[in-house]
């Protein structure tokens, strides 16, 4: 199992002003007749209630990155990812750097946030199925405990990748999968049919996989009634993405309609397609934050710059590389529910 090639009010013032009361004029007649009295004013109009207050903007999610050295065997992976999601640290991803021209440095990334405080994770791995049925049974059976899949990975210098999976203590949430002909197989009009099609039904792209010999799109509903809508675009250059100039563009534009980039797609005939993706829990704009990476930083420099964009409540998306070998860090603010493209989802 291995994931496939893709890198993925103002208000209207309303001015409430009383009428002024006009008074009634005298009668006319006999001049010996008494005067009637004077008609009365018109009570003035009741003042009408204030407009409501409008609603406060929802609080901004910040957070904090931690990180450490990955473990050298699996056992121990599983138990270093138990050990910091019982402190409500979620997994994010093993993240290298070139420290040097020959020299690297690798760190197991986890992050909290002030939406997820009280959250306490637990993480499983399910050994490497044989087929696409095969997984899907296990991940149904996991998912009916309230474990999510979050991606494919290696532990401990295996060559055998294993299902990683997480739940929430502190949350009820169960899942489902289903899968679906792989996006490598299908035009841009027909993946995009196909991603709409299962997001009505609250089933959200998790991504390209491979089990055994088979490959597929695989897709995650979980118990609520979030429902998600994709809007697919034609890819720009050999990496997709195109240059960070018109990287930043498109996202802008698509973050303002609430759409989380998902990266750049493999799609029929080798084309590469950009996914977008509108959760119906979305709030608001989803912001994006793209600037120069730094491949050559330190571990503790990565996880001190990231720590720097939480507190502002951008949260690390992707290393992108763009035309030109242009290579770019992607953070992302007021995302509903943010996942990397590659490392998959965090808080479950």
């Amino acid at each position: 199992m291995t994931p496939l090639d893709f890198t993925r009010r103002t208000a209207t013032l309303a001015l409430l002003a009383s009428l002024a009361a006009c008074g009634g004029g005298g009668g006319g007649g006999d001049s010996s007749a008494p005067a009637p009295a004077p008609t009365p004013a018109p009570a003035p109009a009741p003042t009408p209630a204030p407009a409501p207050a409008p609603a406060p903007a929802p609080a901004a999610v910040t957070g904090q990155y931690i990180s450490q050295a990955p473990a050298a065997a699996g056992a121990a992976t599983l138990a270093a990812l138990n050990a910091q999601g019982a402190r409500g640290f979620a997994f994010l991803a093993t993240l290298a750097t070139n420290t040097g021209a020959t020299s690297t440095e690798q760190g197991d990334f986890y992050v909290s946030d002030t939406a997820h405080g009280g959250s306490r994770l637990e993480y499983e791995t399910l050994a490497q199925p044989g087929s696409g049925d095969a997984l899907l049974a296990q991940l149904n059976a996991q998912g009916a405990r309230g474990f999510a899949f979050k991606a494919p990975v290696l532990t401990g210098g295996g060559s055998s990748p294993s299902a990683l999976t997480v739940r929430d203590a502190s949350r009820s949430t169960t899942f489902s999968y289903e899968k679906q002909p792989i996006s490598g197989g299908l035009s841009r009009d027909a993946l995009q049919s196909q991603l709409n099609a299962q997001g009505a039904r609250g089933y959200r792209l998790v991504g390209p996989l491979m089990a055994g010999a088979d490959s597929f799109n695989l897709y995650m509903k979980d118990s609520s009634a979030t429902t998600y809508s994709y809007t697919v675009i034609d890819g720009d250059g050999p990496s997709g993405v195109g240059t960070t100039d018109a990287l930043r563009q498109r996202l802008d534009t698509q973050g303002a309609q609430g759409q989380l980039f998902l990266g750049a797609f493999v799609i029929q005939g080798n084309a590469s397609a950009q996914v977008f993706e509108r959760s119906s829990a979305q709030n608001g704009a989803v912001e994006y934050d793209v600037r120069a990476a730094t491949p050559q930083a330190s571990i503790a420099q990565l996880t001190a710059a990231m720590n720097d964009r939480a507190a502002q409540g951008y949260f690390f998306f992707s290393d992108l590389v763009g035309a030109n070998g242009e290579q770019v860090t992607l953070s992302v603010r007021n995302a509903a529910n943010l996942r990397n493209p590659l490392a998959g989802i965090t808080f479950p």
